[in-house]
């Protein structure tokens, strides 16, 4: 999603071209104890596939509710009278609401918000299932690209590894073949080593902790906001404290990591969307809009959750402190 020109969104996107692009040329150079042929596929495929994929995280965005007309709201005086309420198709799979009872809203964006869904400073936008605002790339990572996103810290890694093991490689052989003795140790060499080095580190961890929120169907946000959104559970559901609460938990990580990345190996290994969200193109699902629960969790918090829109919707006219559903805060 396009925000416009700007120095801060420019330089970190430059910056991440450049070093892909330079260390690539360094490690095809300066490499010289593996074979070129194959060091050149390992290089120019992993980094095609890195620079393609970074592309994709940004030029597909992370999705935002502005992208649906019909939420957004025409006046809000009347929302905060409870006449003006969000669409049908909204409110009858919507959970997290207000501490009032009503719908979540953003004063900023003036657009009703569904589940997950949170306001970016940053993006200075609504984003939907947001996770966290990255400043590599210069966007948030929310629902409609997460799954590049997981797919480029692999790829990333995948890559940081390669120039790491050829680079040590050409650096021992130096070593090795007494070099040193009468040359110079190449120091744009080293200095991509040392910068593999730096790299994989961090992206180990990052990566590390990405795909565990993902197997927990957890954004970063959520996480942060695990004890209060805990709590109210809690209290809505009479829960036992000690349980490990995540409504959007699908019951298992292999379940989480397929409602992302998609149900095929295929899916997995290459930044393609996936065929459900092809499948489900002229629908509402597959949106960002509204997300599977589990439904044990849910079948405590929400006894019928028709019956409770409806009421909700007849009540909704007569301003209120209290909730007439169940409801998680909004965070």
């Amino acid at each position: 999603m396009y925000n416009g020109w700007s120095i801060s969104s420019t330089f970190p996107k430059c910056v991440t071209i450049f070093i892909y692009v330079w260390t690539a040329y360094i490690s095809i150079t300066r490499v010289k104890v593996v074979p070129f042929e194959l060091l050149l596929v390992l290089i120019i495929c992993t980094v095609s596939l890195g620079i393609y994929t970074y592309s994709e995280v940004i030029s597909v965005g992370p999705g935002s509710p502005i992208d649906f007309p019909d939420l957004a709201i025409k006046n809000l005086h009347d929302v905060e009278m409870g006449a003006e309420l969000p669409p049908e198709y909204l409110t009858s799979r919507s959970l997290t609401m207000k501490h009032d009872g009503r719908f979540r809203i953003c004063q900023t964006c003036m657009f009703w918000k569904p589940d997950r869904c949170h306001h970016c400073s940053s993006c200075n936008r609504c984003i939907l299932k947001m996770d966290h605002h990255c400043p590599w790339f210069a966007e948030c990572i929310g629902f409609k690209n997460q799954k590049y996103f997981i797919q480029f810290l692999f790829y990333c890694t995948s890559y940081s590894i390669i120039v790491l093991f050829v680079t040590s490689i050409q650096i021992y052989h130096w070593f090795r073949s007494t070099s040193y003795e009468y040359e110079f140790i190449d120091f744009k060499l080293l200095t991509v080593w040392l910068l593999a080095i730096v790299i994989f580190i961090s992206l180990v961890l990052f990566t590390g902790f990405s795909v565990f929120q993902l197997l927990g169907n957890q954004t970063t946000i959520e996480l942060y906001a695990y004890r209060r959104y805990k709590a109210e559970l809690n209290i809505i559901g009479d829960l036992d404290g000690s349980e490990n609460i995540n409504i959007f938990d699908l019951g298992s990580r292999y379940e989480n990591w397929k409602d992302v990345m998609g149900n095929s190996w295929l899916e997995w290994l290459l930044p393609i969307e996936t065929y459900k969200s092809k499948r489900s193109k002229n629908t509402l699902d597959e949106k960002g809009l509204f997300f599977a629960v589990n439904l044990g969790i849910n079948g405590r918090l929400l006894n019928n959750i028709g019956l409770q829109d409806r009421l909700f919707r007849r009540l909704a006219a007569r301003p209120s402190t209290e909730s007439t559903r169940p409801f998680i805060e909004d965070f």
